[in-house]
């Protein structure tokens, strides 16, 4: 098997409208990361042995990734090129700078260009929600979407 790459949504964070100042220091919401750490804990049989968790410098996705990490027994590594408004390029080049399998917590819409552009999957057809984990895997010279998970589908209870 060739190289996994796990494309994350950030999980909830407060919106928008009920945060003031800088946008890339929104923090998860309280619920957002209880969600989340259940999520990623019923997720972690899919995660392979070795895997680089690398994160938009944003604290939202930032806590994202350290969720992950903490569950992985990784270390985090920030990437300035998956901040809000990254291009699907810059999601190519992190990952073809990085070998091994790896993790990239970002941001929408950014996420589904990203993945409509390596996949041709319409971004209208993904549901990628809030703390959404999406795998893909090369084929030779294409990518294929190997599957998709959202919170919203999982339930704790």
């Amino acid at each position: 098997m060739g190289k996994r790459v796990f494309i994350v949504r950030h999980a909830k964070a407060l919106k928008r409208e009920e945060w003031k100042g800088d946008d890339c220091k929104r923090p998860l919401t309280r619920e957002g990361i209880e969600e989340f750490k259940a999520f990623i804990k019923w997720l972690k049989p899919i995660f392979p042995k070795k895997v680089k968790v690398i994160s938009s410098p944003c604290e939202r996705a930032l806590k994202t990734a350290e969720i992950i990490s903490e569950l992985l027994n990784v270390k985090v590594k920030v990437d300035e090129r998956l901040k809000p408004d990254a291009e699907p390029d810059d999601y190519l080049s992190v990952i073809k700078e990085n070998r091994g399998n790896l993790a990239l917590i970002g941001h929408e819409p950014d996420i589904s260009l990203f993945l409509n552009s390596i996949t041709c999957i319409s971004p209208a057809k993904l549901a990628f929600k809030k703390g959404a984990v999406a795998e893909v895997r090369k084929k030779g010279r294409d990518w294929e979407l190997y599957s998709i998970f959202n919170p919203k589908s999982f339930s704790s209870s």
